[in-house]
């Protein structure tokens, strides 16, 4: 049976494509009212009719800002908070020993910066309707050191990144469950989306990936979509400050 989530109002960053786009799209199935934020336009139809989408750059406080007082004006509360919007640069060599620091500036100001600059905006709106839930998308290499195989080596700059958003989740869901207002993570492991198709093309990446997933596959944005709706859900309430890794058995196995 699904966790129903009727009526509540949803704000989901990363919306334009990807697991963002697969996270609304569930979060309206389940009944909920999503706000989809992203830079990027999703492609035409994709969201369904529960869906507003609102351009917004994560790297602008104002732009966020604006989108967050709108959505809270028109629904006059805001109970979810999905963070997906993030960057990986696929550089031949990811060492933070090489990284142009440009690289590491971007990809910390969306990943990590943008997933505060969200927190900020909405949680005096989860506060002022007594409690609500985030969900922050980091991944398994936030969780334990490990070759990035889709970016063919190191990515240090998007690892150091996600290990960050484990660490203020679990420091928010501290903070912030005293206010009924939870917090937890989820954690990809290997996940076909437009960011990563291109490298999957090559079988021998493929290859790659499902001899080290226990399960035997790749992962589809709507495995995420399905942990992300649960651990909003109230079915979830006694769940704060976790870090749910959706990987085939990957973390199991290392």
């Amino acid at each position: 049976m699904d966790a129903t989530l009727e009526n509540r109002i949803a704000v989901v960053t990363g919306a334009g494509g990807g697991i963002g786009l697969a996270v609304a799209q569930e979060l309206a199935r389940l009944g909920a009212r999503v706000e989809a934020l992203d830079l990027k336009t999703p492609p035409q139809g994709a969201l369904p009719e529960a869906a507003q989408f609102t351009q917004v750059d994560l790297r602008d406080g104002d732009s966020i800002g604006r989108a967050v007082e709108r959505i809270a004006a028109t629904h006059g509360r805001i109970d979810y908070l999905v963070n997906c919007a993030g960057v990986c640069l696929f550089e031949r060599d990811g060492s933070v020993l090489s990284t142009e620091p440009a690289a590491f500036d971007l990809t910390f100001d969306v990943n990590l910066n943008g997933v505060i600059r969200m927190v900020r905006a909405v949680v005096p709106h989860m506060r002022a309707c007594g409690g609500g839930a985030m969900v922050h998308i980091a991944s398994v290499v936030g969780l334990r050191n490990m070759e990035n195989i889709v970016a063919g080596g190191p990515a240090d700059a998007y690892q150091l990144s996600k290990a960050a958003v484990v660490s203020l989740s679990r420091s928010l869901a501290m903070q912030l469950a005293p206010e009924n207002i939870r917090s937890n993570t989820v954690c990809p492991g290997s996940i076909v989306t437009p960011m990563t198709e291109e490298i999957y093309a090559q079988n021998d990446r493929v290859s790659a990936m499902e001899r080290r997933t226990p399960i035997g596959r790749i992962g589809r944005p709507h495995d995420v979509a399905a942990a992300v709706a649960f651990l909003l859900s109230d079915r979830a309430s006694f769940i704060t400050g976790v870090d749910l890794p959706v990987d085939g058995g990957l973390m199991a196995k290392l």
